[in-house]
């Protein structure tokens, strides 16, 4: 068979061969949104060889195809395609791209032309929200990037480093996709408990959001001992930039090294009261500067909101007793030094 002779695929000895294109659509179907419409050469029969292997939340789908097209339905996954051999182009009335042998594609939900020579690919549907999930939880984050967001509805190719002594990311992702075919024999359970599906996300997310790539563990604690800072100084710092949000002791456990009653210890010992006493009075700061520069549409109830209160009416209390003036009085002797 010329076909799978002459092209290389991590799961080559599992393929199946199928020799009808209307089994082949309904096996594709079942891990990858493409409609096939027809072979390329109709002359020729139609030899399709294909795998489908489920790792966690993953069904990754391995085959060598002979030339064909069709049309990849919308969806609201990232289409991934990791090429080994041939061509597979992706186009729309406007533009086109190509993932070739040593390529690695993932595109957004579009309504694509498919056109491929003979190739072979791994491919594969990642959810995009989990995708930030887990790159948002690799930084950090509690918020999504704006440029993330943006970076996410781009179509990204990435080709293989060719120089061994040069690390790259898609090569540790093909080793991976490797790992995953030497376990073809095992059961699902223990597939399943490997978690290959959280480090193949989370090597996509390192390949999407370059971000990642920098402020290493060890830089970090170089850093704060230059700073004289540690892990408590940096979840002050965290709390200040997420003050309008909702903030509690097991949100800060999860952005720190802390349990939840070491941070009650911590709090107390070195600023002398509570996390939600520092917390408000940090909120309360934040709201005083606000009213003593307002702008046209300031209201109470927006810095409320602003502030991280969900209701007025307790950020009213709360401000009173913290600095003996209603903010609504504030607010308006503000206004009034504003004027000329």
């Amino acid at each position: 068979m010329p076909l799978i002779s002459e092209l290389e695929n991590p799961f080559k000895s599992h393929l199946e061969l199928i020799r009808d294109e209307a089994i082949s659509q309904v096996l594709i179907n079942q891990s990858f949104p493409l409609q096939l419409q027809h072979a390329s050469d109709n002359q020729q029969a139609w030899r399709h060889y294909t795998y489908s292997l489920k790792l966690g939340r993953i069904l990754a789908n391995a085959s060598i195809w002979p030339p064909a097209r069709g049309i990849v339905s919308p969806h609201s996954d990232l289409l991934t395609l990791i090429g080994y051999g041939g061509e597979v182009l992706l186009q729309t009335r406007t533009h086109h791209w190509r993932c070739g042998s040593g390529d690695c594609l993932i595109a957004p939900a579009r309504d694509w032309r498919w056109q491929s020579s003979h190739c072979s690919l791994v491919m594969f549907l990642v959810n995009p929200e989990h995708l930030l999930e887990t790159a948002k939880r690799m930084a950090g984050y509690s918020l999504t990037p704006a440029d993330w967001q943006e970076k996410i509805q781009d179509v990204q190719i990435w080709p293989t480093n060719r120089d061994p002594h040069t690390p790259c990311l898609q090569t540790a992702l093909r080793q991976m996709v490797g790992l995953a075919q030497h376990l073809v024999g095992f059961s699902q359970a223990t597939i399943n408990r490997l978690n290959l599906d959280d480090q193949i996300y989370r090597l996509l997310a390192v390949m999407m959001f370059p971000d990642l790539l920098g402020n290493s563990p060890l830089e970090r604690l170089q850093q704060r001992n230059e700073q004289q800072r540690d892990g408590f100084d940096e979840l002050l710092d965290f709390i200040k930039k997420h003050l309008q949000e909702p903030l509690n002791l097991s949100l800060l456990a999860e952005h720190s090294h802390y349990s939840r009653r070491s941070l009650q210890y911590a709090f107390r010992e070195r600023l002398g009261c509570t996390a939600s006493q520092w917390i408000r009075n940090q909120r309360l700061d934040l709201a005083r500067q606000r009213l003593q520069v307002p702008s046209q549409e300031t209201t109470v109830a927006s810095i409320a909101a602003a502030c991280g209160y969900r209701s007025t009416s307790l950020f009213s209390v709360d401000f009173q007793q913290r600095f003996r003036v209603k903010p609504s009085q504030l607010l308006r002797e503000a206004r009034l030094n504003q004027r000329p």
